[in-house]
């Protein structure tokens, strides 16, 4: 545990490159201009053809106007890396030779099966609770369009804030603790606007999102690299969108389930008894994947090494 904090293989890949203070600045700068721009247009053209009443909107139409800013963010991002840092992108996801595809998979894998294992429990738990609302005229575009989508939303934000952020502050500052914890509030805040949020309180929601940035912050600095969060964050919203909803969901969708009452503190407890179970899992069947490097096999040796 000592040697993971002092040194840890995915934060030093920023010490390649460009990394001046400013560098930084005008990176997030072209995201947040980016996102923001993209995002007006987006709304003025939903709010042209759909009209002012959010309410009314399909839920393709949110789904679109949600997720339209982060391919733009990406690419302003790409750019930074490229043009500014002169470092390539792969340094966001790994220091390793080779990017680790069946820790992405199995990352998603368990905790899709967690997610739908904790809603069996509580459907059993709350008799008629879960209502089946598969309507497949508006289920089969959504599904389409959102295998596109949530992809790049998700891994978007696991690129600024898993491995950018953290890389960019691990260079200014000592010790693992700031890289860790800073991205994750900074994560969890930026969710505050979402409908949720509003629906059933700032402190019953935005502990989740905040420490879902740590779960997912956590387990990229512990395997020294992005996979993991990957996939974990992908599985979350493609659950989200496809499987179950609830009213008032950062994620309106005609998805298979929707939870009729929906209990904000149940749900809270419930996500951190699935992320114990998640974490031990993988730490008890994959501890190679935490593993210091010197004890790696030769093909999964670090770019450095």
């Amino acid at each position: 545990m000592g040697n993971f904090i002092k040194a840890n293989p995915f934060l030093d890949l920023a010490k390649d490159g460009r990394n001046e203070f400013w560098r930084y600045l005008l990176t997030i700068g072209l995201m947040i201009a980016a996102g923001f721009w993209v995002s007006l247009v987006a709304s003025l053209a939903a709010i042209l053809f759909n009209g002012t009443d959010l309410n009314q909107y399909p839920p393709l139409v949110m789904l679109l106007l949600g997720t339209s800013p982060f391919p733009f963010t990406l690419m302003a991002l790409w750019f930074g890396m490229r043009f500014l840092h002169k470092r390539p992108f792969r340094s966001l996801v790994t220091p390793f030779k080779q990017v680790r595809w069946k820790q992405l998979f199995i990352s998603a894998l368990l905790w899709f099966l967690l997610a739908g294992i904790s809603d069996l429990v509580l459907s059993f738990l709350q008799p008629g609770n879960y209502h089946w609302s598969l309507d497949f005229s508006r289920f089969i575009p959504y599904l389409l369009v959102t295998l596109v989508v949530i992809p790049i939303q998700t891994s978007t934000e696991e690129f600024i804030f898993r491995a950018y952020l953290p890389q960019g502050i691990a260079r200014f500052t000592p010790g693992f603790w700031l890289p860790w914890i800073i991205p994750a509030v900074v994560f969890g805040l930026l969710h505050s606007l979402n409908p949720e949020v509003d629906t059933y309180g700032f402190l019953l929601t935005i502990p989740f999102y905040i420490g879902f940035g740590l779960v997912l912050g956590w387990i990229t600095l512990r395997s020294r690299s992005l996979e993991l969060a990957l996939g974990l964050h992908l599985a979350n919203n493609l659950y989200a969108s496809l499987i179950v909803t609830f009213p008032g969901s950062a994620l309106p969708s005609p998805a298979l389930f929707t939870i009729q009452s929906y209990d904000a503190t149940l749900s809270l407890v419930v996500w951190a008894v699935m992320s114990i179970i998640y974490l031990l899992v993988l730490f008890l069947a994959f501890p190679r994947w935490f593993s210091p490097p010197e004890s790696l096999p030769a093909e999964q040796e670090m770019i450095s090494q």
